[in-house]
């Protein structure tokens, strides 16, 4: 008996037919036609019609099972990242709750509004007093009007014109300080420079050269003082040979003598003559 021989491909099909089962999910896809809405099954069709070879089967399967792979691989990174963005996008900014306010009683408000009122009086009260102890310290030349701006106005001006003046008395006593130390060399007495201007104030230097005696004197200014100065020193048998007056300012004044000593005079010293003189000014400021 001839044994009939199948042919390659249907051989290829029914050895491939144990295959079939688990490949079955990835083979059993669907076609949509466009021109109409019947589907046909690919499994129907290859197993009946035995004309497709089975390594093209195989190669559509392998090419079906790894789109799915990839499609379930993308799935799990989509939704991560979904996940971890869509928090932060609706994320919204939270705001700070305002503390509530607790609601006063009319009996609260009404005791801060009286408590308000006598603050405001106390102040008002004070302000008019240091305004009226101001303007009594003040000149009236300084404030034309009683009211506030006037009187703040005038305690600015005066407290200018108060600088002012101080800032010429200053100058002045320094350049008395200079006049005194260029005027005196070794003075043996120095009340005048040490205690201001007081009424027994006086500087004396008394230096003696063989009989003549140049005599130093600064003091506060009196009337009458220089004749008096020069009467005194005439019955001390002291002579006065050149006599030279400087002014330093209103209240103070420079005496430089030239004295020759009569042979009548005691006194022998240039210190007895400086204690002499010293004496004798003090007599005359405090008279």
């Amino acid at each position: 008996m001839e044994s009939t021989a199948t042919p390659f491909f249907l051989r290829d099909v029914d050895m491939a037919s144990d295959y079939w089962e688990p490949l079955i999910p990835f083979l059993s896809t669907t076609t949509t036609n466009s021109n109409n809405s019947n589907q046909i099954s690919y499994e129907s069709h290859l197993i009946s019609s035995h004309h497709i070879p089975f390594l093209e089967l195989l190669q559509c399967a392998i090419q079906q099972k790894e789109e799915l792979d990839d499609q379930e691989q993308h799935q799990p990174l989509e939704s991560c990242i979904t996940n971890t963005t869509t928090p932060s996008a609706s994320r919204k900014k939270r705001k700070r709750s305002r503390p509530t306010t607790c609601c006063k009683s009319p009996e609260e408000v009404e005791s801060q509004r009286m408590t308000h009122i006598a603050v405001e009086r106390n102040r008002r009260r004070l302000m008019n007093h240091h305004l009226a102890s101001l303007r009594s310290l003040m000149p009236s030349s300084y404030v034309q009007r009683g009211d506030q701006a006037s009187v703040v106005g005038g305690a600015i001006d005066l407290v200018k014109e108060l600088e002012q003046l101080l800032l010429s008395l200053q100058s002045e006593k320094r350049l008395r300080e200079e006049a005194l130390e260029s005027f005196f060399i070794s003075p043996q007495y120095t009340s005048f420079s040490n205690g201001g201007n007081g009424a027994a104030g006086v500087d004396v230097e008394a230096t003696v050269v063989q009989g003549h005696v140049n005599l130093k004197v600064v003091s506060a200014r009196r009337p009458g003082q220089l004749v008096k100065v020069v009467a005194a020193l005439e019955e001390l048998c002291l002579t006065v040979l050149h006599l030279n007056v400087t002014s330093m300012d209103s209240s103070s004044v420079l005496y430089s003598l030239n004295l020759k000593m009569e042979e009548e005079c005691r006194l022998g010293s240039a210190d007895e003559i400086a204690t002499a003189v010293y004496q004798l000014f003090c007599c005359i400021n405090g008279s």
